[in-house]
């Protein structure tokens, strides 16, 4: 239960605002064309069923603006640029929540290469609504131990943070530090209609963890005119190693105030809602709202503060 001094903290009823904004931006996109009273059907989009989806981060570009709604083009290459305000909660202890101001879109689909911000890939065989790829990519993990987790990004400092989370861990306990991660494994792509289906079968390829990983999403698109709203639900296991590695306390890292920790294999559940509306052949408005149920596993290691990961986007995006 939040202490009386949470609940009047000015800085945490800040950040609970701006999440509560963010959210509100995102569900009213998603009413509005419901209560329009004409469609418009000058814009035209074209389906593509190159997807490349890495595990969840910092929401993707591929989440955040799917290739169904981009001009038909004949270019590989998918150059774009958002701007908006957004947040990630960071769910150790001690830790900054993310901010979010803007994400780059570079991608190149080839024949059978292709690089989708960071992921490379390969495309391996195809029918007529699947594919198989091989695919790597940074740990989906690596926003809760990057730069980005710096008082100089977001509105927040470190001494604010630790102040709001005064309840929950001393301000002198710190989450154990990691190296970043790469993966890499098989990627399995279904489509039916409107509906999409993703499944990756990943294994640490960096030697940090060797721990595996499994990630699934189902996801369904609704047009309405200008109008794309995508919600998805899915989950993501990870081995014992895995899991351990990002949320576990070694011996060596272990105090009387982070006692040691070892977290078994864990499966955690999310669910995902985008909006987005065409301005014109360019520019777009978009916005993304998803919350991560973290596993039990997870939750009870002392590193870990929250049992949730939220994420939430509202912003101006521009395609070359």
């Amino acid at each position: 239960m939040e202490s009386v001094f949470q609940l009047c903290n000015p800085l945490a009823m800040y950040k609970r605002m701006k999440l509560f904004l963010l959210m509100a931006g995102t569900f009213l996109g998603i009413a509005a064309p419901f209560v329009q009273g004409q469609e418009d059907d000058s814009v035209n989009c074209i389906v593509s069923s190159q997807t490349t989806s890495q595990e969840e981060q910092l929401p993707s570009c591929a989440e955040l603006y799917p290739q169904h709604l981009y001009s038909d083009s004949s270019s590989p290459w998918r150059i774009g640029f958002s701007a908006g305000l957004g947040e990630r909660s960071n769910p150790l202890i001690n830790s900054d929540d993310i901010p979010i101001y803007g994400v780059i879109q570079l991608s190149y689909f080839g024949e059978h290469f292709f690089f989708d911000n960071g992921d490379i890939g390969w495309h391996l065989t195809s029918g007529e609504n699947w594919s198989t790829n091989l695919i790597a990519g940074i740990g989906g993990e690596r926003s809760f131990y990057s730069f980005l987790n710096s008082s100089s990004v977001g509105f927040e400092s470190v001494a604010a943070d630790q102040t709001d989370q005064i309840d929950v861990a001393a301000p002198s306990v710190e989450a154990p530090e990691r190296d970043m991660t790469v993966d890499g494994g098989v990627e399995f792509l279904f489509s039916r209609g409107n509906s999409e289906f993703q499944l990756q079968l990943l294994g640490d390829i960096s030697n940090q963890h060797q721990g595996q990983e499994i990630w699934f999403s189902w996801g369904h698109i609704i047009h309405h005119s200008r109008w794309q709203i995508a919600p998805s639900i899915g989950f993501n296991w990870k081995s014992d190693q895995a899991a351990n590695y990002f949320y576990g306390v070694r011996e060596e890292e272990a105090s009387p105030d982070l006692p040691m920790y070892q977290v078994d294999a864990a499966l955690n559940v999310f669910g995902r809602l985008t909006a987005q509306y065409s301005l014109n052949d360019h520019w777009k408005v978009v916005s993304v709202f998803q919350y991560e149920w973290l596993a039990d596993e997870i939750t009870a290691s002392p590193a870990v503060q929250d049992d949730y990961v939220q994420t939430a986007f509202l912003g101006l995006y521009y395609e070359f």
